[in-house]
C-alpha cells in the first residue's frame, strides 16, 4: 500500500512511519503545500491518506491580507481531504489529537456524533469513491495510532 501522511508534528509522523513503514511504502510530510503537490504529482499514486486536522497556516497563495493568519492552526485537513476524494484516493483518515476544549474546530467534531454517542460509524463518509474517516485521534504512548484509526475506517461499513 502506498500511504502518505501530513502532520506538522514529528512525532506523529514518526509514529505512522513505525506502524507502516516496514510493510508499506510511506511518504510523511509536514506541510499542506507539500501534501498538494504530492498528490498532484502523476508519479505519486496514493492508497491511503493519513491527515492531521489542524496545521499551521502557510504562505501557500496568501496575500498581504492572508499573511496575518501565518502559523496560526487551521482545519487544512479537510481541504486536503476534499483533494484526496476529486482525485479518488481509495481510503483517507482524518484526525486531530487536539482536546476539543482547546480548539473550536476540534469541539466541532463532536457534532457529527448523533446524540454524542461514540460510536465510530457515525465518523465514517463516502466522499465520491473514497472512504473517509473524521474523528479524535486514537493515540498511544502520546501520538497518534494512524493504525488503529484505519481499523476503523476498514471494519465499518458507510
Amino acid at each position: 500500500m502506498r500511504i502518505l501522511v501530513v502532520d506538522d508534528a514529528k512525532k506523529h509522523r514518526e509514529s505512522a512511519l513505525e506502524q507502516f513503514g516496514n510493510e508499506h511504502k510511506i511518504n510523511a510530510v509536514d506541510s499542506y503545500e507539500t501534501a498538494i503537490a504530492v498528490l498532484g504529482s502523476s508519479e505519486h499514486s496514493i492508497d491511503l491518506l493519513l491527515i492531521d486536522l489542524l496545521m499551521p497556516a502557510e504562505p501557500y497563495c496568501l496575500g498581504r491580507e492572508g499573511l496575518k493568519f501565518l502559523g496560526h492552526e487551521i482545519p487544512i485537513g479537510f481541504i486536503l481531504m476534499l483533494r484526496a476524494a476529486q482525485i479518488g484516493v481509495p481510503e483517507i483518515v482524518l484526525i486531530t489529537d487536539m482536546n476539543h476544549h482547546c480548539h473550536p474546530m476540534s469541539a466541532a467534531l463532536d457534532w457529527i456524533r448523533p446524540e454524542y454517542r461514540d460510536s465510530s460509524e457515525n465518523r465514517i463518509f463516502q466522499i465520491n469513491q473514497s472512504r473517509v474517516l473524521i474523528a479524535h485521534a486514537p493515540t498511544l504512548d502520546g501520538r497518534k495510532d494512524w493504525q488503529a484509526a484505519l481499523c476503523i475506517l476498514q471494519n465499518s461499513t458507510t
